[in-house]
Order: structure tokens, then C-alpha cells, then sequence
């Protein structure tokens, strides 16, 4: 109990919550940052409408899947390792997603990208419950949840000075710098001693289910606006 005490008086927990705020930041500005970069993205890689909707949604899907089983490998292995694992699969992701010289190799890299990103978002939560008590965790929390807010609102703003100064690709690059200086900070100032599960399992059907049921939805309505003309009963939009 004394060490637990020691962990949430240390004030070196600010320090973490800086790092679990900019994991956060890259994860959820990138699912909106890219949106304003899509015409020059279409030009760049002589992409279709339909091509670029899966910019998008590649990223989203694949975010969406696995925030459950982030959050069960984080009480299975250590919700710290965890994120840090997912902060070097996203800044990665990221440096792929810069590369890409073809739309086919964009989605599979935002596909990468959004593995980490996902793990971002999910952990978050549960390091600053386990890193913060009483008043100091709801001000935590607090300071999270805006910058949750921040991030979607300032996506379209950053992507578009980006594309403007730069280039589609800076969208992108911007979050390798960023990206180390998170992981740094992660190594050094997440506690280590995070509540964790020795047991349990991953429910790999539960997450194939959920994947296959996500992935429907959105292509269902992809479908949809891809084809106007098509009503909402027709195979290839229902089915």
C-alpha cells in the first residue's frame, strides 16, 4: 500500500499524463486529419472517390475492432507495455502511411497505423485510473477528455495548414518526432506498476465476429453512397 501510495504522490505522473495525452492526440486527430488531404491524395496516387473513402475507413474499422482487445491484452501483459507497443505500431504505421506510392499500399498501411492508434485509445483511460487518486484523477481525466475534444476539432485545421505548407505525405510524417518524444516520455514516466490479470484469454471469435460485423456495416454503406440509385434493400447494400 505504500508503494501504491508513493506511485500516485509522485509528481512525475503529470509527466505521464503528458504522454498518454499525445498518444491519444495522434490516434483520434488521424482519423480526421486525413480528410482534407484527400483531393491532393486522389491527384498524388491517381486514387478513385471510392478508393478514397477507404482512406478513411480502413482506419476507422480497424480502430474500432480492436479497442476491446487492446484493453484485455492490457490487463493480461501490462496496460503500460501495451501502449508503448502500440505507440511504436503507430508511429510505424505513420512513416508507412508517408511512403506509400500506390492507394492499395495507403490502405494496408492505415490498416497498421490504426493497430496502434487503437491501443492508444484504449489504454488511456485505465493508466490514468491506475496512475492518479481521488480529486487529482478526476482533473486527469478531465484534461484527457479535452484533449479527446481537441483532437477532432483541430484535425481538418492541422491537416489543411499541412498540405498547404507541405504535402500530403506531412500529415503523416509529423507524428514520427512526435511519436518518439511519446515513447520516451511513456518509458520513463508511466508507472510500471499497473493492475494486471496473470490469466484469462483473448476471445479471438468475439473479435473475428466484431471485425466481419464493423467491416459489413461500413462497406454496406459505402456501397450506399457510392450508388445513389441503389435503395437500402438491394444485395450488394444489405447483403
Amino acid at each position: 500500500m505504500q508503494n501504491s501510495g508513493h506511485e500516485k504522490t509522485n509528481p512525475k505522473r503529470w509527466l505521464a499524463l503528458i504522454a498518454i495525452s499525445l498518444g491519444v492526440f495522434m490516434a483520434l486527430i488521424d482519423t480526421t486529419v486525413v480528410n482534407v488531404a484527400l483531393p491532393s491524395i486522389q491527384t498524388s496516387l491517381n486514387a478513385s472517390y471510392s478508393d478514397l473513402q477507404w482512406v478513411i475507413s480502413s482506419y476507422t474499422i480497424v480502430f474500432s475492432v480492436l479497442l476491446l482487445i487492446w484493453a484485455k491484452l492490457g490487463d493480461l501483459y501490462g496496460r503500460k507495455l501495451m501502449f508503448m507497443i502500440g505507440l511504436v505500431i503507430f508511429t510505424i504505421g505513420s512513416g508507412l502511411d508517408a511512403a506509400s506510392t500506390t492507394i492499395g499500399m495507403l490502405h494496408i498501411f492505415r490498416a497498421i497505423q490504426a493497430i496502434g492508434g487503437s491501443a492508444l485509445m484504449s489504454l488511456s483511460f485505465a493508466l490514468i485510473g491506475t496512475s492518479f487518486d481521488g480529486k487529482e484523477r478526476g482533473i486527469a481525466l478531465g484534461i484527457l477528455s479535452s484533449i479527446i475534444g481537441l483532437s477532432t476539432a483541430s484535425g481538418p485545421l492541422l491537416g489543411g495548414w499541412l498540405v498547404d505548407a507541405f504535402s500530403w505525405q506531412s500529415i503523416f510524417t509529423i507524428n514520427l518526432p512526435v511519436g518518439v518524444v511519446t515513447l520516451i516520455l511513456a518509458w520513463l514516466f508511466i508507472s510500471n506498476k499497473q493492475v494486471h490479470h496473470a490469466s484469462g484469454q483473448v476471445d479471438f471469435l468475439g473479435m473475428l465476429l466484431s471485425a466481419g460485423t464493423i467491416f459489413s456495416l461500413v462497406f454496406g454503406l459505402v456501397q450506399k453512397e457510392m450508388h445513389t440509385n441503389w435503395g437500402w434493400g438491394n444485395l450488394q447494400v444489405a447483403g
